[in-house]
């Protein structure tokens, strides 16, 4: 079985999207030796023989250029190509692929939130909903992330629930485990942290509720030492920044970095409104960070018992939450412990299996080998 891989949308500076793809094709290569990527932009972490580069105009960014061209070589170039290359079967990492193809397809869908949220979402919220539309065609199945996307994909679509497979998200243990103490003064210097810091990780747009963490931290700011420190990338920011000298804004953080940037901080707050997973949950917790978070969406069933859950919308709970954590030092622990132990349980060679599985039902079901 030959799965050919859509990485169309890669780029050099990989977000969430770009993460979860690096590592599921990893692991992949690591199950099944008979794939081909294609990307504009080469993974280190990946096998080079199985990569495939083309043009980096179609690479993933904010230009619409770049997005148009994308699309045109997916619905043109890419199944010319993967005929010609014999696939079998193609999986796509995010909600792209060719709206007319015969090779069967699995895509993967992370969230619905350009349904949810148009207006954040613009012109790519109309590219998502018509291929909402084109899924039910063809030969396809889908993968999603928690059973939260299940459930509010099934309410959206017409799709098969049978065709609907639930594969977990991880994080990389590689990279994501407490750091000592012994970095933490030379390292905050160079983000221009000097005292004991709330985190929050994670793209600036309005429903990551963003707002409600800074309400939250100016109504008990005076009776603590802690800035708050917000890491997103600035051009997601809707609103002018909070001009506050205890908000401290960082934008793209190099993935090395951020396993130090949870390590050292005093918990990490997760206020969303809405999430597909919310993988910043399991990187904080596998730092040892404790971790208080929304109630909503697929938070608690990604969080377990390892977080304290909070009422997004009411910032005198999340304020409450925040000093809990801070003042009791008993409850700081529980939860630093548990969050490590329930981190234990995800894995990206399970999701990479996952996947697997799935490429294998959509081949099987249409009559394809999957020698």
């Amino acid at each position: 079985m030959l799965i050919g891989i859509n990485a169309t949308f890669m780029n050099e500076s990989p977000t969430g999207l770009g993460v979860f793809t690096i590592h599921v094709l990893k692991h992949l290569a690591m199950l099944h030796n008979d794939i081909v990527i294609y990307t504009p932009a080469r993974m280190d972490a990946v096998p080079a023989g199985f990569q495939r580069i083309v043009s980096r105009h179609v690479r993933g960014s904010l230009s619409f250029f770049n997005n148009l061209s994308r699309f045109i070589y997916i619905n043109s170039v890419l199944p010319l190509r993967m005929y010609r290359k014999g696939v079998d079967v193609l999986f796509c990492p995010m909600i792209e692929f060719p709206f007319f193809s015969r090779i069967p397809a699995v895509v993967h869908i992370h969230d619905i939130h350009p349904v949810r949220f148009e207006k954040e979402f613009k012109r790519s919220a109309r590219h998502f909903k018509l291929a909402l539309k084109q899924l039910s065609r063809g030969r396809k199945r889908v993968t999603v992330s928690t059973e939260y996307v299940r459930d509010e994909f099934l309410e959206y679509t017409s799709f098969p629930e049978e065709d609907v497979d639930v594969v977990r998200l991880a994080y990389n243990s590689d990279i994501f485990f407490p750091r000592k103490d012994s970095g933490r003064e030379g390292f905050l210097r160079t983000y221009g942290i000097e005292r004991p810091y709330l985190l929050f990780v994670g793209n600036l747009f309005r429903y990551k509720n963003v707002e409600s963490l800074i309400n939250a931290f100016h109504s008990i700011k005076d009776k603590i030492d802690h800035v708050l420190v917000i890491a997103g990338k600035r051009e997601y920011l809707e609103s002018a920044e909070e001009q506050d000298e205890r908000i401290i804004y960082l934008d793209y953080i190099p993935g090395p970095d951020l396993p130090f940037l949870y390590s050292y901080a005093e918990m990490l707050v997760h206020p969303s409104l809405s999430e597909g997973f919310g993988l910043t949950l399991l990187e904080a917790m596998a730092c040892g960070t404790p971790v208080v978070a929304s109630n909503r969406a697929s938070i608690p069933e990604v969080a377990g018992e390892a977080a304290l859950l909070v009422d997004p919308l009411d910032t005198e709970q999340i304020a409450d939450a925040i000093m809990r954590v801070i003042s009791d030092e008993e409850l700081r622990q529980t939860m630093v412990e548990r969050g490590l132990r329930h981190v234990r349980g995800f894995s990206w060679q399970s999701t990479a299996a996952g996947i697997l599985r799935s490429c294998e039902k959509v081949c099987e079901k249409h009559g394809y080998s999957i020698r």
